[in-house]
């Protein structure tokens, strides 16, 4: 395999090794992963995770990056309230929530933090359409990444956190806190009081 033949072949910008070998059959499997290894170290390819590869050309967004990574996983915590503007602070590495281990993967494209979350809280996130690219990813809608943010960070005081509340369907917040632990509630609760 070359290089001019697995840009000739493939047409996604973001693949997974397995691919690659289906596109060349009559290689063995570990020459297709070999060759894969010296594209990376001649900068052509970017390797994200074991068997996952992005042309280096393609400058996918973080955040699809971020649910090809870790799976399941969908963007939360500092990442999503940023994304809606919530919270002013740019983010340095991606933030994910999945109902599995918490990891984290450091790439040629940044830091990407996956966070465990008990399954009975894994919901409340929506499908978003990449503006350049035809990939989506999935991210969560801003109440329950604030409910996300204050439950994974153990925070009991919002005060202090520069949160824009502005965007914040308030009845939403209240409805998805309901499932969360007492706490959680009580601080959500204590900022709508002041």
């Amino acid at each position: 395999m070359k290089i001019t033949e697995l840009l000739n072949r493939m047409t996604a910008p973001l693949f997974f090794d397995y691919q690659a070998e289906r596109l060349f059959p009559g290689e063995p499997k570990h020459l297709v992963n070999v060759q894969l290894a010296r594209f990376v170290r001649a900068g052509v390819l970017i390797r994200l995770k074991r068997g996952l590869y992005e042309f280096s050309h393609a400058k996918i967004d973080e955040l699809v990056l971020a649910n090809f990574i870790y799976r399941p996983s969908y963007i939360s915590l500092e990442s999503a309230l940023n994304y809606y503007g919530i919270i002013p602070d740019v983010v340095q590495n991606v933030t994910s929530i999945s109902p599995v281990t918490t990891r984290t993967f450091k790439t040629g494209r940044g830091v990407f933090m996956y966070s465990k979350i008990v399954k009975d809280l894994y919901f409340g996130w929506q499908t978003v359409k990449d503006s350049k690219s035809d990939f989506s990813f999935m991210i969560a809608e801003p109440e329950k990444a604030l409910l996300d943010y204050v439950y994974i960070r153990r925070i009991r005081d919002l005060t202090d956190q520069r949160i824009d509340f502005g965007t914040i369907d308030r009845g939403k917040l209240i409805k998805y806190s309901r499932i969360f632990p007492s706490w959680v509630i009580n601080t959500i609760n204590e900022q709508y009081n002041k």
